[in-house]
């Protein structure tokens, strides 16, 4: 009979709030995202685009636009898609055709 080893995380007071400090730093980088490109403004095919290549803001660090080949960096924070014929979108962006850089 094999034995069973189960790891149990502990939480200290000190862990959660180390946890907790880090919330704003999220909704920060979130913010930034949004201030790249006003959605209003994009025309319906911009949108349209977006949507048909599942473009989002996500905190998936390993694939976001700022690591991706069709990414050109412009103002911090942001740049353009080649994809998306050039169009402005957060560093922090996903989407269904990333690719990475060489």
């Amino acid at each position: 009979m094999a034995a069973s080893h189960h790891h149990v995380r502990h939480w200290s007071r000190r862990s959660a709030l180390g946890l907790i400090a880090c919330v704003p730093l999220g909704l920060a980088s979130i913010a930034q995202a949004a201030e790249c490109i006003d959605p209003a403004s994009l025309s319906a095919a911009q949108k349209s685009m977006r949507k048909s290549l599942g473009f989002r803001t996500s905190n998936d660090a390993t694939k976001r636009c700022g690591l991706c080949a069709f990414f050109t960096a412009a103002q911090p924070g942001c740049g353009k898609c080649a994809l998306l014929s050039g169009g402005i979108v957060p560093a922090e962006g996903v989407c269904d055709s990333w690719a990475k850089k060489s």
